[in-house]
Parts: C-alpha cells; sequence; structure tokens
C-alpha cells in the first residue's frame, strides 16, 4: 500500500511541475473546471513554491517510516523528486532576474525618462532581498501605521444592492495624490475588491490614493452595466476627491483579468454618455491605464479554429447571447474598437504560461494600440508565470510590483511636467 501511495504522489509531483511551465489542460476541448484545477495547481507548485516544497519534505518525512525510500522503486521517486525541486528552483532564478531584463527594455522604449524614476528602486536582486515572511505568509493581513485602509464605502445604489469600493491612502496626506482606480478579476460574474491588495499598499506608500472597486456581476447583469458601476464609481472618487487628499485631474485605471479588460475600457471610453446613463456631464477621463493578463478578444472563442468553448459560455452570460444574437453588445465589449489616438498611455502585462487567458490576446491588443501610436506605451510578457500572479505576494509579485511602481510614477511626472508647462 505504501509503494502504491508512493508512487501516486511521484507521478503527481511530476505531472504538477510539467504543470507550472506548461498548463497541460487544453482550452480547446476541456471544461472551464478543469482548466481552473489547472491553473490553481500551477499557481500554487510554481508561486507558492517555498510552501510546495515545506508540503513535499513534510510527506517525505511520513514515508521515512517505511522501507519504501530504501527500495529501488523508492530511490528513484526520491531522485524524480529532488530534481523536480531543481527544475521549480531554476524557475526562480529566472523570475529574480525578471526585473533587470525588464528594465532595458524600459530604458529602450522610455530613456532618460525611465532612467530617472528607475534609480533606487526596491525591487529583489537576490535570494536575501526577497520578503520571506510575506511570501510564506500570503494571506496575513499587513498592516502600517503609514497608511490608511478604508473599507467599503458606497458609491452607488442599485435596485437596493449597494455598491462598494476601498481606499488606500497614506496617513497624513499634505498635498494632492495621484489616484489610481483599481478592478479586481473574476471573469464578470464574481470577485472580490481585495484580491489586489499587496500592489495598492505598495502604492499608498509611494504616497498615492487607490480605490478597489466592484461591481455588478453576470448572468444577472450584462455589459455594458459592468463598465457603467466603474464610471460610477469614479464619478464618486472625483466628487469625493478633496476628502481623500486626491488629485482629480490623476487617475489611473488599472484591472486584472476581467478587471484589466474593464480597466482597458475605462481609459478607451472616457466621457462617452452611452455609458454614462444619468450622469453624461460627469467627467470620466483617466490619464494612464496598466491592464494584466486581461481579456480583450470577445470572438475567438467562438471560432472553429481557435476554439475556446468554457470562456464562450462566460461571454454568452456576460453579454446576453452569442455574436450571432448580440452583434451589437460584442462589437461594444471589445476594446480594439474604441481605440484612437487621444488613449493615455497603456502598460500591457500578459504572463506566458497562462492557462486562462492566452497571452496572444494581449499581443494582439497591443498591436491595435501601435497601429494607432498610443503614446508613452509599452507590453511586457512574464516568462514562466501564471495568471493571477499578482495576486499574493509572492517571488514574482515582489519582482513584477516595482516595474509597475515606476511606469505610474515615470506617467505622473510627465503629467506634472505638462501641468507645470500650461501653467507658465
Amino acid at each position: 500500500m505504501a509503494t502504491i501511495a508512493f508512487f501516486i504522489w511521484t507521478f503527481c509531483s511530476i505531472f504538477l511541475t510539467f504543470n507550472v511551465f506548461s498548463p497541460l489542460v487544453k482550452r480547446s476541448n476541456s471544461s472551464f473546471r478543469l482548466i481552473l484545477f489547472s491553473y490553481f495547481l500551477g499557481l500554487v507548485v510554481g508561486d507558492l513554491f517555498p510552501q510546495w516544497i515545506l508540503l513535499n519534505l513534510g510527506i517525505l518525512l511520513i514515508f521515512t517510516n517505511y522501507d519504501i525510500l530504501l527500495s529501488p522503486i523508492g530511490l528513484a521517486g526520491t531522485i524524480c523528486h529532488i530534481v523536480c525541486w531543481i527544475i521549480l528552483s531554476i524557475r526562480l532564478w529566472i523570475i529574480i532576474d525578471l526585473p533587470g531584463r525588464m528594465h532595458l527594455k524600459m530604458l529602450e522604449n522610455f530613456g532618460t525618462k525611465w532612467y530617472k524614476v528607475s534609480k533606487g528602486n526596491l525591487y529583489p536582486r537576490n535570494f536575501l532581498d526577497i520578503d520571506w515572511y510575506s511570501w510564506l505568509n500570503p494571506i496575513h493581513s499587513i498592516k502600517d501605521p503609514r497608511i490608511e485602509i478604508i473599507r467599503n464605502q458606497v458609491y452607488h445604489n442599485e435596485n437596493g444592492l449597494e455598491l462598494k469600493l476601498d481606499i488606500y491612502r497614506p496617513k497624513n496626506i499634505k498635498k494632492k495624490r495621484p489616484g489610481i482606480l483599481q478592478i479586481h478579476g473574476g471573469a464578470w460574474i464574481t470577485g472580490s475588491k481585495r484580491q489586489s491588495s499587496f500592489f495598492l499598499l505598495n502604492m499608498a506608500l509611494k504616497g498615492w490614493v487607490c480605490f478597489s472597486v466592484t461591481h455588478r456581476f453576470s448572468p444577472k447583469n450584462v455589459f455594458p452595466e459592468h463598465l457603467i458601476d466603474i464610471k460610477r464609481a469614479l464619478k464618486w472618487i472625483r466628487e469625493n476627491a478633496d476628502l481623500h487628499g486626491l488629485d482629480k485631474n490623476f487617475i489611473i485605471s488599472k484591472g486584472s483579468s476581467s478587471g484589466g479588460h474593464l480597466a482597458s475600457l475605462m481609459a478607451l471610453t472616457q466621457n462617452i454618455s452611452e455609458f454614462q446613463p444619468g450622469f453624461n456631464q460627469t467627467d470620466t477621463s483617466i490619464q494612464g491605464c496598466v491592464t494584466m493578463y486581461g481579456v480583450y478578444n470577445f470572438l475567438d472563442s467562438f471560432d472553429k479554429i481557435t476554439s475556446y468553448p468554457a470562456k464562450s459560455k462566460i461571454l454568452e452570460k456576460v453579454c446576453g447571447g452569442t455574436p450571432k444574437t448580440k452583434p451589437s453588445c460584442y462589437k461594444k465589449i471589445t476594446p480594439k474598437n474604441w481605440i484612437s489616438k487621444e488613449a493615455p498611455p497603456f502598460l500591457v502585462l500578459h504572463a506566458e504560461t497562462d492557462a486562462l487567458i492566452s497571452i496572444e490576446e494581449s499581443k494582439k491588443f497591443w498591436n491595435d494600440l501601435q497601429s494607432r501610436n498610443v503614446y508613452s506605451s509599452v507590453f511586457l510578457s512574464i516568462p514562466l508565470a501564471e495568471h493571477g500572479f499578482d495576486v499574493f505576494p509572492t517571488l514574482t509579485a515582489q519582482c513584477i510590483v516595482p516595474i509597475i511602481e515606476q511606469f505610474l510614477i515615470m506617467i505622473h511626472g510627465n503629467y506634472l511636467c505638462k501641468k507645470e508647462k500650461n501653467e507658465t
């Protein structure tokens, strides 16, 4: 019995290691639950590597009570486990080298503007620089006396349903600070405004005022209700800007997954009355956008060649039908159709081994942005990372979040320079 259990454990370890580097479940012929399971395992084994190693060492310790480890099968299995751990450790070396390579790409794109904001950056340069406590305790509540978190502020009441947001802001604000509008992921059908706490806390420490918002979900609500809710949140934020020390003239939209899609639409559909029913005179301008592993293509999943049945089923709930029955909705929900030269700067990020959303979506969206010459924008692909790599304060998040911080500081600096010139 112990031999069988050891064999199963060894096989699962090999399978899960390969799943980190290349999701073994195919989108074209798998159910959403199976794809989600593959994604979850890839995230746990890859990004929560210390916990995975501790779990495996505990299991190995249990097997020391049996003679299996002294047999040829036990010895071979132990070697397999060690090889898997070494492979996963090599992945960490690749991840920790990411900021340096991304810095060079940003320097190539932005030149001296990037060089000025990249001095003294605090991303980990080696394993001693890693915040091990946060990585080992990814769900612990981070508290900092310099930050104030205000939960569950109601920004709109829709038929008895209270739509809420959380505020992360530095204490003792003495001057107007730039703002971030954070939109959670969850396939438009679920989600939590606490998803990006690690990023929001870091930005609040840098002096930014951050608002993490939620919206109504499908299938009860169909597009564009989700986008309208976020614009209502932006209306509330600007109306209460003075109360929270916010510069209402500089607000960034940021989101991940479905939130990345909504963040991009917030940046591309500024002040369009169709998405502002009852408040069409409100300023809904956005000064920049950070979109991470977002959804941008709403037709490919219905095509036989690029079929993704699980995604199609979700989109039918979000749009209230298929592209054939709801063509207008699918046209409006696609970010590409709203791109113009007036679009603000974009930072587009995507994980190369994303099990849920193909990186090709972000590449195509980036090409669409380039074709319209959207200024001060860049696309970054994250090797060996999974969907949701920034949710927990893992090594991947600790390496990528500082790059996002620098980008936002850079475009805010551009805004201040332009404002100063206009005033003089």
